[in-house]
């Protein structure tokens, strides 16, 4: 059972700041900000959110099929996919572009700051539907993850014009959307996924909050970083909390498509949604205990492993 992802193919350089982003936005003056973060951590990988989506539910057996394009620099995450069993027969390479870049800035308190590149991703439009073996990929789901708004637009009118349910990852990317737009996005698909703050946002730009989105017959996963995660499904009042599975944190970057990849794996395996968000939790986990969007090791019988540790015996 594929499942098709649409969204950031990135190179990621990651900064580390040792004290808090608070203390110094407090300090300053906002309207005329001019500020520098030390960063003497600095690292640089492959992430991008559909690629971090993509090894996360591959590593769990999963079959992700990416659409999307890489620049002129592409050839090393190319190769990479290929060494991990990912198909690239969805992505083109642009040479008249670079492949998106993300910079990330993260404080001692795992807070955020990121600045993107979207390069050849915001292209995906002009790359043409995934085929495979000279046949169209006919996905059971897909997830629209941050590729920028033309990629996202794009890509919700073509899975709606081909019967293919998606999901909603909107991401850092809400602010490129207006509310209608968002509205739309939203009732296009069979659900959405984001974090505590994006949710805060979403409902300030649409006035849905997440059981607004629920009552609308759509589920609703809001991460809620350390603490977890909350599932409302469709139709329902009552969150469904999803704890976390203990580890020892080195870095939260790419933990969010983690869980996105772990639930999509699930899905395709046939679990319930609850299950899947489960089975996500359990890949946010390795995730984090990792320093890399992407270089963390799992697989099924150790995700099964963990998954018992917490919630019982396995349904996987």
């Amino acid at each position: 059972m594929s499942v098709l992802l649409t969204g950031s193919i990135a190179y990621d350089t990651v900064l580390s700041h040792e004290g808090t982003f608070a203390r110094q936005f407090v300090e300053t003056n906002l309207a005329n900000l001019n500020t520098t973060f030390l960063a003497r951590g600095m690292r640089r990988d492959f992430g991008g959110c559909a690629a971090n989506i993509a090894v996360s539910m591959k590593r769990l057996g999963g079959d992700p099929v990416l659409w999307g394009a890489v620049g002129t620099d592409g050839d090393a995450y190319l190769e990479r996919f290929r060494s991990m069993g990912i198909r690239t027969d969805g992505i083109a390479k642009l040479e008249d572009a670079y492949t998106a870049q993300c910079f990330i800035l993260t404080d001692a308190n795992g807070c955020q700051l990121g600045a993107f590149h979207p390069g050849a991703t915001e292209r995906t439009p002009e790359v043409p539907w995934p085929v495979i073996d000279g046949e169209k990929v006919r996905p059971t789901v897909a997830i629209l993850s941050p590729g920028g708004r033309a990629t996202t637009l794009h890509a919700a009118k073509a899975c709606t014009e081909r019967g293919v349910p998606y999901i909603f990852d909107v991401g850092q990317e809400l602010p490129l959307f207006s509310g209608r737009e968002l509205t739309e996005i939203l009732m296009g698909s069979i659900g959405i996924a984001y974090s505590e703050y994006e949710s805060q946002l979403f409902e300030a730009a649409t006035g849905l909050s997440p059981a607004a989105i629920a009552a609308k017959g759509k589920f609703v996963l809001r991460t809620l970083g350390k603490k977890g995660a909350e599932l409302l499904e469709a139709g329902t009042a009552t969150p469904q909390f999803i704890e976390t599975v203990p580890v020892k944190a080195v870095s939260a970057v790419g933990a969010g498509d983690a869980m996105r990849g772990g639930l999509l794996a699930g899905l395709s395996m046939g679990l319930s949604l609850l299950e899947s968000a489960r089975l996500g939790a359990v890949a946010s986990a390795h995730k984090v205990a990792a320093a890399t969007a992407q270089d963390y090791q799992l697989d099924l019988e150790t995700a099964r492993r963990d998954y018992a540790s917490v919630w019982g015996e396995a349904p996987f």
